[in-house]
């Protein structure tokens, strides 16, 4: 049985151990919810995704999406003076 200083001498050793052990699962289980919540939800992402590459490349107009008011450069110079 080890005696008390050499308990003692090891304790700093024991609880980086300890820590590590603890932070290496923490980072685990984060990185494997992540990975669950994007394949849970997968579809929806790539719907997103589909949806921003419409709308960013001009596929899908919000403008008639919306039925916002187009106002040419005309209209808004009127509107200034």
């Amino acid at each position: 049985m080890p005696s008390p200083s050499e308990i003692q001498s090891m304790l700093p050793l024991f609880l980086q151990l300890l820590f590590f052990a603890v932070a290496g699962a923490l980072i685990v289980s984060v990185f494997f919810s992540i990975v669950g919540f994007f394949y849970r939800n997968a579809i929806i992402i790539i719907l997103i995704v589909a949806l921003l590459f419409g709308v960013n490349y001009g596929y899908i107009d919000l403008t008639k999406l919306f039925g916002a008011v187009k106002n040419d450069n005309a209209s808004i110079t009127n509107l200034l003076q």
